[in-house]
């Protein structure tokens, strides 16, 4: 059984030393001693042995590592039931393992190189997580009481009220009408980690009735609440039997609870009778928008606010153009630059949301191709729609984007008959782009995400030559358009297809047309 500690204790695994210092200098500037603990290491194996022999509360793991990998490892903690949270840090190249990760119970990953304030953000949630389970819940508030206060609250929304006793009693024992002041605030419980749901109601319970003892004499009888769980709502009702001005200010201690414990809440600001109670519970739901937006706004983006939201329609076309495009690594970089945006703008969810189905849509009319995996994938885990839907904050929408376009990139190819013509057709268009340059076939090989020898077999055989001499064979090719079609020198032709010293290019231009360019010239 895990030992319980109040300071947060951090496993942190990379084998990159210099990383390793780092991160560890960016989470003690943010925390002190007596907050939480730093072990490192340098690989998973060695890892895996410290979290058996120790008790973390969290795993920050590089996901490629020599020995036993990212992947390893959390198949390890898995495996062997470590209570422990975990994330993993990743690369643009490196979504696949990352969605490996997800499936052996990773919460959440980050990006290299680490955004210092998302690594933050991300302790202190799980810090606040954590400080949950090690809360000792009040033994006033019992599993009846917890029970009953849920019936109640149920009660509370339902149409048919006056046919539960329960409730009818208890309006009746406090002298609650349907004209009665109240106050409601909810807290979200969408991503609380506790040990059971019921743990969680007490421990909420608990704090609320902790708040109302702590009031002053001649207000607590006033009083009277309702609270439970509704959704992904955990909901408090507060009954005055008068309305006190300023309302607001009689559920700020309770709010300076919530604050401190890291709870995501909304409220009313003003009193509400019991008639208009959905009315109010508008009000609350609508307010948690302000949480949506919990990715950290870039500093460089703060000061370029003029024609901002053009370049977010231009980024998202990219994007939809690289996606359509089967380009993977270019879709999420857009992407990503999107999300920063949102993050600055900060727009109604639901515009967001539109806003995210509509670059669905435009990937759909560039390539049809996606449209029968998108149609057959209709209400699994899959469907990239119901993802944007759900999606509960921006950081978990752009998450779902990243693995959702992963997928269906990774179905299109897989359903394609012949795949290997697929890469080669990629390659060669790379090689159309970027011949000008000094590429190489690992350029290409990593465009097209192959072990270099493996592409340069696959390339000899579909294509009948080898990559030198496509590439060689194509920029003589293009020496050729430009000597028959400018007046430009040897030399500069030469540059411009690739070769920098003009004797290379001369014996090339010879070795594939049997002239020096200055014989093909005169010959036109």
């Amino acid at each position: 059984m895990k030992t319980e500690h109040s300071t947060l204790q951090i496993l942190l695994v990379d084998d990159d030393s210099q990383i390793r210092t780092g991160l560890e200098r960016i989470i003690r500037d943010h925390f002190s001693v007596s907050e939480l603990t730093v072990i490192s290491c340098e690989n998973g194996l060695v890892a895996s042995q410290l979290l058996q022999q120790e008790p973390f509360d969290l795993l920050i793991t590089d996901i490629k590592m020599p020995l036993f990998s990212g992947i390893d490892l959390l198949q390890f903690v898995n495996e062997h039931e470590i209570q422990c949270h975990s994330i993993v840090l990743s690369g643009y190249d490196d979504f696949n393992l990352v969605r490996n990760a997800l499936r052996y119970g990773a919460k959440d990953y980050l990006l290299k190189p680490v955004d210092e304030e998302l690594l933050i953000h991300t302790i202190q949630e799980v810090k606040a997580a954590v400080s949950y389970r090690q809360t000792t819940l009040s033994a006033n508030t019992s599993a009846s009481f917890v029970l009953k206060m849920q019936k109640l609250l149920e009660a509370c929304f339902s149409d048919h009220s006056n046919n539960i006793p329960e409730y009818q009693a208890f309006m009746e024992e406090n002298q609650i009408t349907n004209t009665t002041p109240c106050l409601m605030c909810y807290i979200s419980i969408k991503r609380a980690l506790y040990s059971n749901q019921f743990t969680m109601f007490q421990f909420l319970t608990d704090r609320l009735s902790t708040y109302l003892n702590d009031l002053p004499a001649d207000l607590y009888p006033q009083l009277h609440f309702i609270c439970g769980g509704i959704g992904s709502f955990w909901i408090a009702v507060l009954f005055c039997s008068s309305k006190i001005t300023p309302s607001v200010q009689i559920l700020q201690p309770f709010l300076r609870i919530l604050e401190k414990d890291h709870l995501k809440y909304s409220y009313t600001a003003s009193w509400y009778t019991l008639s208009d109670i959905h009315t109010a519970d508008a009000i609350c739901k609508k307010g948690f928008e302000s949480y949506y937006y919990d990715l950290p706004t870039r500093k460089d983006l703060k000061l370029q606010t003029e024609n901002i939201s053009e370049e977010l329609s231009v980024t998202l076309n990219q994007a939809a153009e690289a996606a359509a495009a089967y380009d993977y690594s270019n879709t999420i970089k857009c992407l990503e630059h999107c999300f920063s945006i949102f993050a600055l703008l900060q727009p109604p969810v639901a515009e967001l949301k539109k806003e995210m189905n509509h670059f669905v849509y435009s990937i759909l009319t560039r390539n049809a191709a996606f449209i029968p995996v998108i149609s057959t994938e209709k209400f699994t885990e899959y469907d990239i729609f119901e993802r944007i839907t759900n999606a509960e904050s921006l950081s978990v929408l752009q998450q779902d984007m990243f693995f959702s376009i992963n997928h269906l990139i990774e179905s299109v190819l897989y359903s394609m008959q012949d795949k290997d013509d697929y890469v080669i057709q990629k390659a060669k268009e790379y090689i159309h782009k970027n011949y000008p340059d000094n590429i190489t076939l690992n350029d290409v090989a990593a465009h097209v995400f192959l072990n270099g020898n493996y592409f340069s077999t696959l390339f000899k055989k579909k294509t009948g030559t080898t990559f030198r001499d496509y590439l060689r064979n194509y920029r003589i090719k293009k020496a050729k358009d430009l000597l028959s079609t400018t007046h430009l020198k040897i030399y500069e032709v030469g540059l411009q297809v690739g070769y920098i010293e003009q004797p290379h290019f001369v014996r090339a231009f010879k070795n594939v047309t049997g002239q020096t360019p200055g014989e093909f010239r005169d010959g036109l």
